[in-house]
């Protein structure tokens, strides 16, 4: 297994494209508020309507992304998709109004759905069947490490040279997105088709359901994470410690980083349950511990429990949605699994929100920490036994 190659330069090539796409996100999810309240005349909420439109675009087009990729030649998405990024991102720097950031947004949400998934279906055809599960999780290094870079780049870039210097280094980077995903010649028996075209529409067409367990399970995750993402930098703030946000989440991102490599090892060798029990394990101590802590330094000491685990167990559950399916159906796979990630992030920040509001803090984490609670058990006594893979 050590012998077949993990890192071809199809794979770098697709899983750096991917992190571009990536730290588009991040780095508008970061300064994007500033401009529309400090440049635009925006509120707090226009700053939240922005996020929103991109989680719609997302969750829109997620199902119908998967159809698309394994109905069509995957080489052809892709350049659709990375000539459209490039084209949205050029179009931010002639934005001058509210509307216009909110129309841009949603329809970056839905080319970034289409184009990181069609990249990770990509990245798993050209992946040795045995070294599969293994490549998923390394593939996730790359939008790890635009977690860690891309808050800092645009609140720096921001800061430093303004919003349209912002905006025209994401197109160059866009670009070089482009470029990159591009320039591989994949065989052309790898991107094309291998599914018989069927007539009509059936829910089997967007949804690939082998994949709905592990769906289900990035679901709970993703909703308990998006109120780490959300609301520890409002907490923080709220203490008169803003500016530790950012150590925070790059403490969070540096322990995923690290660990991947060996996480990687572990589920290849001893099966995801070696990196799934403790992955969670790990992640509900953290989020238990956020629900006693009030102090800054009692948060930040929360972020490498929540970052080993988050980064250990949700590509765990993406690597199991992709290989409980045929390897055709990699792109419809990989869209349902996203799509649940999509929802939750979505709906977590909005009834967490709601939570936070009414218990506060302390008490959001205690929920969410019984949430995962609730879903290692139902992994444990119903979808490990009952799952479409062996583990």
């Amino acid at each position: 297994m050590s012998s077949e190659r993990l890192w071809s330069p199809a794979f770098i090539n697709y899983g750096v494209s991917s992190g571009i796409f990536y730290m588009t996100q991040y780095v508008l999810v970061a300064a994007l508020p500033i401009i529309l309240t400090a440049e635009l005349g925006g509120t707090a909420l226009d700053a939240g309507l922005a996020m929103t439109y991109f989680q719609i675009g997302t969750i829109l087009c997620r199902p119908f992304a998967g159809r698309l990729i394994d109905g069509l030649d995957k080489r052809i998405i892709l350049l659709i998709s990375s000539v459209l990024f490039f084209i949205i991102m050029g179009l931010f720097n002639l934005t001058t109004s509210l509307q216009t950031i909110f129309v841009l947004r949603g329809l970056h949400g839905a080319i970034f759905a289409l184009g990181t998934t069609v990249m990770a279906a990509l990245a798993v055809v050209v992946l040795p069947a045995s070294r599969k599960g293994e490549g998923i999780n390394m593939f996730a290094v790359f939008s790890n490490i635009a977690m860690v870079l891309g808050p800092a780049v645009g609140l720096y870039a921001l800061q430093a040279y303004g919003s349209s210097a912002l905006y025209i280094f994401l197109t160059i980077m866009t670009a070089l997105a482009f470029i990159l995903s591009n320039v591989i010649r994949l065989p052309k028996e790898l991107a094309k088709s291998k599914q018989k075209s069927s007539k009509g529409w059936s829910i089997s067409q967007f949804i690939e359901k082998r994949s709905l367990p592990w769906a289900l399970m990035g679901l709970f995750i993703g909703f308990t994470y998006s109120g780490v993402l959300v609301f520890i930098p409002i907490e923080l703030n709220s203490m008169g410690a803003g500016v530790w946000g950012s150590v925070f989440f790059a403490l969070f991102a540096l322990m995923i980083i690290i660990s991947r490599p060996l996480v990687g090892k572990v589920y290849a060798r001893y099966g995801s349950r070696f990196v799934i029990y403790p992955g969670v394990g790990l992640f509900i101590v953290g989020l238990a511990i956020l629900g006693v802590v009030s102090t800054p330094v009692g948060i930040i000491c929360t972020a490498p429990l929540l970052g080993l685990g988050y980064g250990a167990a949700q590509p765990a559950f993406q690597a199991l949605a992709v290989q409980s399916a045929p390897i055709e159906r990699a792109g419809v796979s990989t869209a349902t699994y996203f799509l649940a990630l999509d929802i939750a992030v979505g709906a977590g920040s909005v009834i967490l929100a709601l939570i936070a509001n009414a218990l506060g803090y302390q008490s959001l984490y205690q929920i969410t920490s019984l949430i995962m609670i609730i879903a290692l058990a139902l992994y444990h006594f119903v979808i490990r036994k009952h799952s479409y893979i062996a583990e």
